[in-house]
């Protein structure tokens, strides 16, 4: 691997969301991966990435060295995606959530008749405002004020919290006063699931829209690029040899970049996961390649980082030389590294790749081997775990521990934690017929038992204490029954949206009875901690440090 690929080209995120608003579906719509990144070839999914010699063949032809060969072609693609018929609502669908994504905050149209602006101190809180403060609750907890505050963008941390602050007060008086919580488990709403065969149909969907805008997209660059437009293994090692291509003259990445290499990175590593439905050998019969505008953003991104880079270095050092020459009048002019080294954390970058590279195996579910597998043998070698990768590519110069020791280390703890498993404390699988009795006496022993509380083992307080959470199971029983009714529901109008029918007809779910509620909890009787912030003493940084 070449000095100049030391970042991830194919890890960046393309944050613009744009709408798709006619079956021919606009030029501008949603990108397919990084500006058009193929994957192909028709071999089974190995996900496997070695230590590759130089004397490996390369795959001009659309095959690879590394690469098990084809057992044959006998069974359809499974992530192959079809052309299909385009469905209009689904496409309704789609825009709605592209919308949502981009306000971040997704909201039904009832929410307009629950919210309105208020005044809380000297602060005014508009509608929007809450619903983008709600959302953030929703997704990120109330402990995490400054994403809280980030999300809305017009409130800060202290706002935040004192609105926080003002519905929980409110939360309190009105437990005080009803001796209930205003909402019960059962009507915090849950997501939905689909059924398997409801997903296909709407990867089928997906499909019609995806291969459409992507072929428009390729209308473009062809029309931008030339023959250039789509740099596959073949053009990229022309470009890298020098040799003249049709457009080639307008390109300028390839003096900067090593192209085969960053396709070798998609083959070997970002494209090239043991998932299937992610790895490029089981989903098209071309090898990885990527569009010229992707080379010519990251060459657009080099440069100007490169700049960024310099010109701070330069103003630091400078800054040093100036300071330094006060006291010695004979300091030389030179930049040396430590002013790289600045320059590099000033700007909030990583001074190497290593731990970006050490994760790569975990982070993309790859098989990662010590040897490469021979392909004339059919026995199955087994992979490194992630924890020897990270390990074996962590490791300094200085560090001599093998990896025979390690995997020994790893062999223990699973077999310490096997045998724990074993002798656990806990009883036996109950039968069927007393299930749910069993279930409560073992949870009102774990609360007896186990927890640190001083609560009386009397013969009324265990009562009363399973009663509680057979009241609590009563709950979540019907909690569990409402989402699912629920998601019959939401599948039931998915498929009148794709208008199809089912293969397989859904089974007809009753609707739950009415909610019943109750002031029968645990928590009343024993404090698990659920309440653990109003009992939390605030203390400062200062006041925790030692003296």
């Amino acid at each position: 691997m070449y000095s100049e690929i030391n970042h991830s080209p194919l890890d960046e995120t393309i944050d613009s969301t744009e709408y798709v608003d006619n079956p021919d579906v606009r030029e501008e719509a949603l990108s397919p991966l990084v500006y058009g990144q193929w994957a192909a070839d028709h071999t089974d999914a190995s996900g496997s990435l070695y230590a590759g010699s130089d004397e490996e063949t390369d795959h001009d032809h659309g095959q690879s060295s590394l690469k098990r060969p084809a057992e044959g072609n006998l069974a359809p693609r499974l992530f192959k995606r079809q052309k299909g018929v385009l469905n209009t609502d689904y496409l309704d669908l789609l825009n709605k959530d592209i919308e949502d994504a981009a306000q971040r905050v997704c909201f039904t149209l009832g929410d307009e008749d629950t919210l309105y602006p208020s005044q809380i101190g000297l602060t005014y809180w508009s509608i929007p405002e809450k619903k983008l403060f709600f959302e953030a609750i929703a997704r990120l907890g109330q402990t995490d004020l400054p994403g809280i505050a980030s999300r809305i963008g017009t409130k800060s941390g202290i706002e935040v919290n004192h609105y926080l602050d003002i519905l929980q007060r409110a939360r309190l008086l009105r437990q005080r006063e009803v001796r209930r919580p205003a909402i019960e488990f059962s009507e915090i709403p849950a997501a939905v699931e689909l059924s398997q065969q409801c997903c296909h149909a709407l990867d089928e969907a997906a499909d019609a829209i995806s291969v459409r805008q992507e072929r428009k997209e390729e209308q473009r660059e062809e029309g931008k690029w030339g023959e250039c437009w789509d740099i596959t293994p073949k053009i990229a090692r022309q470009l890298d040899n020098g040799e003249s291509i049709t457009g080639s003259q307008d390109l300028h990445f390839p003096r900067l970049f090593n192209l085969h290499n960053w396709l070798k990175l998609s083959e070997r590593i970002f494209m090239n996961s043991s998932i299937p439905s992610e790895n490029w050998d089981s989903i098209d019969n071309r090898p990885p390649s990527i569009w010229a505008t992707t080379f010519e953003d990251f060459h657009s991104l080099a440069v100007s980082i490169t700049k960024r880079l310099v010109q701070t270095t330069i103003f630091l050092s400078m800054s040093r030389i100036k300071a330094k020459k006060e006291l010695i009048p004979t300091t030389r002019e030179i930049i040396r590294a430590q002013d790289v080294e600045a320059a590099v954390s000033s700007l909030g970058m990583g001074h190497n790749s290593r731990q970006f590279w050490s994760g790569c195996a975990r982070r993309l579910r790859l098989e990662v081997h010590e040897e490469p597998p021979d392909r004339d043998e059919e026995g199955e070698y087994e992979a490194l775990s992630y924890e020897q990768v990270e390990s074996l590519l962590s490791r300094s110069d200085e560090d001599t521990d093998s990896v025979a020791e390690l995997q020994a280390d790893l062999e223990e703890v699973a077999n310490s934690s096997e045998n724990e498993a074993l002798s656990s404390d806990f009883e036996e699988p109950p039968t069927l017929s007393d299930e749910e009795g069993i279930a409560i006496e073992r949870e009102a022993n774990e609360v007896l038992q186990f927890s640190a509380a001083d609560f009386p083992e009397t013969y009324r307080k265990k009562e009363t204490l399973k009663n509680r959470i057979a009241a609590e199971r009563r709950q979540e029983q019907y909690a569990e029954e409402r989402d699912q009714y629920t998601s019959w529901q939401a599948e039931a109008e998915m498929w009148g949206l794709l208008q199809k029918k089912p293969r397989i007809e859904l089974p007809k779910m009753p609707e739950p009875g009415p909610l019943q509620r109750s002031t029968m909890d645990v928590e009343s009787i024993f404090p698990i901690g659920r309440d653990w912030r109003s009992k939390t003493r605030y203390r400062s940084e200062w006041e925790g440090k030692e003296e």
